[in-house]
């Protein structure tokens, strides 16, 4: 929990402290690129811990298998929770209301999937490079449990660069407000939905495998957020 305490705190703050800079927005535009650069860090890092990791390598077959299914699953069950609720709400992806205009700097169905297909592939690629080094590199220069301590530091920091570059991109476009308009407080049902969703499909899954009830929830808890929740369930 304390650790949640301090990944939302350093969010709001970049946020209020972005709202202030908003003036300055187009020199700021690098805020973005940064964005992105601490996501391919981070899903590094955690292909170097997953790599340095024997118990994880020797089984990567069956965790694979089993990553794929909950994946799935958890994917499926949130995105119809978050659609039947855009749909009762009339909202659209970005929670605006469906019948306001877009706007010009808004980018199209396609070029907003090519751009998450790219980002997706280097992501991947970034998680193999990282286990690759992590199992051929890192056992050569340290010790494999020395790494594994010293590397959680790197992700709790690497988590509150990650939050404080979303909080003040979120925080210098302002549109936050829009969000509201378009779509009231009922917006709050939109994550309400995908959160019961992705814990109905670890439900589903603990029935479809060896896994426990307890297990199942544990790892579709993590929402899809794959750099926070590895981090705070080897934590835990």
């Amino acid at each position: 929990m304390a650790s949640l305490a301090l990944y939302w705190s350093v969010m709001i703050a970049c946020y209020l402290l972005a709202s202030r800079l908003r003036r300055y927005a187009d020199r700021l535009g690098f805020v973005n690129t940064l964005l992105s650069v601490s996501v391919y860090a981070l899903v590094f890092v955690m292909g170097l811990r997953m790599g340095a990791n024997r118990e994880v390598t020797d089984n990567l077959g069956v965790i694979g298998v089993q990553a794929l299914l909950v994946t799935a699953l958890t994917m499926a069950f949130s995105m119809l929770g978050a659609f039947a609720v855009r749909r009762a709400l009339h909202i659209d992806r970005n929670a605006l209301s469906r019948g306001a205009e877009k706007t010009a700097a808004e980018p199209s169905a396609a070029a907003y999937a090519d751009a998450s297909g790219s980002k997706t592939s280097l992501i991947i690629a970034m998680v193999a490079v990282g286990m690759l080094l992590g199992y051929f590199v890192v056992p050569r220069v340290a010790d494999p449990d020395a790494f594994q301590a010293v590397s959680g530091s790197w992700l709790v920091v690497g988590l509150c660069l990650l939050l404080a570059f979303v909080g003040f991109g979120m925080g210098l476009e302002g549109k936050l407000k829009a969000m509201l308009r378009g779509a009231g407080l009922g917006i709050v049902l939109v994550p309400l939905a995908m959160v019961a969703g992705s814990l109905l499909a670890g439900v589903v899954y603990s029935f479809l495998s060896p896994m426990t009830l307890r297990e199942g929830l544990a790892i579709s808890a993590g929402f899809g957020w794959y750099t926070l929740a590895p981090s705070v369930i080897s934590g835990a």
